[in-house]
């Protein structure tokens, strides 16, 4: 007769007591009646041992959701219920951490249906509406709705094929009043939480894969294979007070404890054996569900222009309801995440230096152990190790902390992770989509700032191969192949290659005469093919169409022996990686459907002209009066002209979402990436109109009209005219003040002209004056003054240029910008040799793709470039401040009906005359004296 030992201190048969209460033990026998305790029967004691308390079934329970696969308890967060404003938007229940504007509302419900309903959406709200908040918690909100809706799915189909669980669970109270959907949660929770004590020691375990289940790396109890124990309902003893020396002894030597005098005889031992299985149901059911919620459950992948708008993203992902109920990452590039100090020496690049020390000995890949440690103990830093809102900084600070790489960290908790950020060229580039393994399917993408989504997708599809990239490449190969006997299985390949690299070297040589008439601008010489005539060459030469398949098989297998094992082809530098996959990316594009969008592309021949000073050693007599000599390359260009190609591998996603505080004229967008946005949206702003004041300045001191197109902008009266502009801007205009210009090369002879006419002083006088630079160290020290000197009582003023790094995602709120000068209407350069073919290929295509005529299509870029720097501004509903038009021709309706509904809204008629701007009824200065009287009260 085997006997099923119960101590009296199993905190599963334990009543909840106060602490005026003393805890009372009940003995329990099989040969004698059960006492009278609110314990209802056996069956309900199976059931509170099945079920421990580490996963208490509770209607009430505020336990956090968590990613299927993941550690229970990762990062307990406080309960937020009640925290925030609950809404109920389009059927999902969205809490956001403040009361919501109008336009947020409208944004959340068109969010929602356009997920719900698997369609695309345009949303433009202006800046300082809540547009990213909005965006996180409606898409957070469906996806926690759809998770609970899949494992409430899930658990009713899984309890419809085992109904003995129903009948198991029938008389359980808690379990009575729990929902399907709570049944499903708890479910879910139970296949990850602490295994009971019918555990298998071998069975399960902890993961972080979506599909997938690894099993756990420590056993949940001490009984093994053989276990004279194995089978019966053992509950280790803790030892209680005045226990005997006996027990202890018995405990230490693995014997079941036991209750003095009081046993129960098992005359079936089969039970435990049912139990067993029904415990198995219940956490096949946990398993099953998660998996295939975790695969089924969309993830959300948030994209902004840098890593410095992803940290304000994840900054107001951090006041969310949501965070810690959804798993983040954030992905980045190498030059970023890299923390392995870096020998320029020993490596061209970082990617070069990551791709030699990861890769171990046969024998060591087996055991994940390579050159690099931080790389072997990448799996440290995860979620565990991480606030539960972490930006690129804060994972860089911890993996430098825990000496764990979070380059590869950051993909591998992609794998568990409910939304990810990431800059948006890594959802658009098919090349970093791949190596960031990245699948789109079924997903829900959201492109914030994506006001330059084409010529981002643009520049995805257009390629550089220079000269100078295939000689060393060349090199390289040929040193690889020397080693013959080392290199025997790669041999094919890079044989195939260094052949097709020197057919492309031959064919720069023979296409340079091509140039020897082109003329020089800018220090570049040009030569256009028709792609026709371009793929005819590339025949000739034995590298086109028909020898494309081939040259790509070996490309690929290059490549991925170059990922995989760089060490067998020593020598061979990632930027040679780079130059194959290059090549067979632009021919891909080229040749794919037999040559269907060959149109779609622009071949260029460019030979640059540099001039470099001579050393001191030249022999000066060879060159008395040039002491500089001409260096030369050649590259090929192919220049993409349809964003369409690259837009289009993102249509298997469930539903894009493309924002930003300016995507007006929305009309281009629907034409430019030949996809359909049946959802649109663009709500008015929140700030009120008395905060801010819009003029336009349509002529110079001497009443003469003011425009500021490139050729006006090169005479000395407008020159003069802009002066007296800024100027009396700067002196009406508290802290700080921005200028746009639409070049820097417009900059740079303002700047000498105001210094011969003294306007320069006076702006010093004024204002700290600031240029922004090309540079990117020189921007960050002179944003950082900038900053500084805005909040000073004199203030600064910033020259900056449209489509430069001030007027785009910067953000200048309160003080830092109180008034904008944006100066022209900022065309792209029509002699720009991208600018000029795009027009001409939108001229081509208007009719058959309905593309905008090219005049159409600059005036939209300029407009874009425009709303952007105006938007600096004005941040949030408490700031104010000015913006000034400076162009006659923004009198002309022709030229405002392309400016962002709210800008043209606040404008209205309010158009200047100098005289007017400085003496009318409402000019600029009357503003800005209100609104400083209206901050003094308001600090008052």
């Amino acid at each position: 007769m085997e006997s099923i030992e119960i101590s009296d201190d199993d905190e599963s048969f334990e009543e909840p007591v106060n602490s005026k209460q003393k805890a009372v033990a009940y003995e329990i026998s099989s040969d004698e009646e059960l006492p009278n305790v609110e314990i209802r029967s056996k069956r309900q004691t199976y059931i509170h041992n099945l079920f421990p308390k580490t996963a208490t079934i509770s209607s009430r329970t505020n336990e956090t959701s968590r990613k299927p696969g993941q550690t229970p308890n990762v990062n307990p967060i406080p309960d937020k219920c009640g925290s925030g404003i609950e809404k109920m938007i389009g059927g999902v229940k969205v809490i956001l951490p403040v009361n919501p504007y109008g336009s947020q509302l409208a944004l959340m419900s068109i969010v929602i249906k356009a997920i719900k309903n698997n369609q695309n959406c345009l949303l433009e709200s202006p800046t300082g509406s809540g547009k990213t908040l909005a965006l996180l918690c409606a898409t957070l909100a469906w996806q926690m709705q759809e998770r609970k809706r899949l494992n409430e799915k899930l658990t009713q189909s899984y309890f419809n094929d085992h109904p003995e669980l129903n009948n198991l669970l029938e008389g359980h109270d808690s379990y009575k009043t729990m929902t399907a959907d709570e049944r499903g949660d708890f479910f879910n929770k139970f296949a990850y939480s602490k295994k009971t004590i019918y555990s298998d020691p071998d069975e399960g375990g902890d993961t972080t894969a979506v599909c997938g289940s690894s099993k756990r790396q420590e056993p949940l109890n001490d009984s093994g294979e053989g276990s004279p124990t194995k089978g019966l309902v053992t509950i280790h003893k803790r030892r209680r007070l005045y226990s005997s020396e006996v027990e202890d002894s018995k405990a230490k030597s693995g014997e079941p404890p036991s209750t003095p005098d009081k046993k129960i005889q098992v005359s079936e031992p089969t039970t435990p054996e049912e139990v067993r299985n029904l415990y198995s149901l219940v956490e096949n059911l946990g398993v099953r569900t998660s998996m295939l919620v975790a695969c089924s459950l969309p993830i959300i992948y948030y994209g902004a222009r840098t890593h410095k708008q992803i940290q304000q993203v994840v900054r107001e992902f951090s006041r969310t309801e949501y965070c810690g109920k959804a798993l983040m990452t954030v992905l980045s590039s190498r030059e970023y995440s890299c923390i392995r100090e870096f020998d320029r020496k020993q490596w061209a690049t970082k990617n070069d230096m990551c791709r030699g020390c990861v890769q171990g000995t046969d024998r060591e890949r087996n055991r994940e152990s390579t050159n690099c440690a931080y790389y072997n103990n990448r799996k440290a830093l995860n979620h565990k190790a991480l606030p539960h809102a972490f930006d690129l900084e804060e994972l860089v600070r911890v993996g430098e902390e825990i000496r764990a790489c979070p380059y590869y960290a950051a993909r591998e908790m992609a794998n568990a992770a409910h939304i990810v950020f990431c800059p948006y060229n890594y959802l658009i580039e098919p090349g970093i989509r791949s190596s960031m393994q990245i699948d789109v399917s079924g997903n829900i993408v959201i492109i914030d700032e994506g006001h330059n989504i084409e010529d981002v997708c643009r520049d995805a599809a257009t390629f550089t191969v220079t000269k100078a990239q295939l000689d060393a490449a060349i090199l390289e190969l040929q040193k690889v192949a020397q080693f013959t006997y080392a290199n025997q299985d790669s041999m094919g390949y890079i044989e195939h290659l260094l052949k097709v690299l020197n057919s492309w070297e031959q064919w720069f040589v023979n296409q340079k005469p091509l140039l020897s008439k082109a003329a020089v601008n800018n220090g570049e010489a040009v030569y256009t093919w028709a792609v026709e005539h371009f793929t005819t060459t590339l025949h000739n030469h034995n590298i086109g169409q028909k020898q494309y398949a081939e040259f790509r098989h070996h490309a690929e297998l290059f490549c991925r022996r170059l990922r995989e094992d760089p060490r067998t082809l020593f020598g061979v530098t990632q930027a040679t990686g780079s130059l194959v996959e290059t090549i067979d990316t632009v021919l891909g594009y080229l040749f794919r459907h037999d040559g269907k969008y060959m149109d779609d592309f622009v071949p260029v021949l460019v030979r640059h002209v540099v001039a470099d000073e001579v050393s001191e050693n030249f022999n000066w007599r060879n060159s008395q009066f040039d002491r500089s000599v001409e260096k030369e390359s050649l590259s090929l260009r192919l220049l993409c002209m349809n964003p369409a190609l690259v837009f289009e591998a993102l249509s298997p996603a469930r539903s894009i979402l493309l924002a930003s505080g300016t995507l007006t004229p929305l009309v281009s967008l629907h034409s430019e990436l030949a996809s359909s946005f049946p959802l649109q949206i663009s709500p008015n702003h929140i700030i009120p109109k008395d905060r801010v004041w819009i003029g336009t300045l349509g002529s110079q001191p001497d009443r003469s009209r003011l425009e500021c197109t490139s050729r006006a902008c090169q005479e000395p009266a407008t020159q003069d005219a802009l002066g007296a502009a800024v100027l009396h801007v700067c002196r009406v205009t508290p802290s700080g003040v921005l200028c746009f210009l639409p070049s820097y090369g417009l900059m740079n002879t303002l700047v000498r002209r105001w210094r011969e006419t003294n306007v320069w002083s006076k702006l010093e006088q004024l204002k700290h004056v600031f240029m922004e630079s090309r540079n990117v160290r020189d921007h960050s020290d002179i944003m950082e003054d900038y900053y500084k000197y805005s909040a000073s009582e004199k203030g600064a003023l910033l020259f900056a240029v449209y489509r430069g790094k001030v007027s785009e995602g910067m953000d200048f709120k309160d003080h830092q910008a109180r008034a904008v000068i944006a100066i022209g209407v900022p065309y792209p350069n029509t002699y720009d040799m991208a600018v000029k073919e795009k027009m001409k290929y939108n001229n081509r295509y208007t009719e058959n793709r309905k593309l905008l005529p090219g005049n159409e299509w600059l005036r939209v870029q300029a407009y874009r470039a425009l709303n952007q720097a105006v938007g600096r501004c004005v941040r949030h509903v408490r700031d104010w401040g000015g913006v000034l038009l400076v162009d006659a021709r923004f009198q002309n309706p022709h030229y405002t009906e392309h400016l962002s509904k709210w800008l043209a809204n606040y404008l209205g008629n309010n158009h200047h005359t100098f005289d007017s701007l400085v003496n009318g009824p409402n000019n600029l200065e009357t503003f800005m004296q209100n609104m400083k009287i209206r901050d003094e009260e308001e600090v008052m």
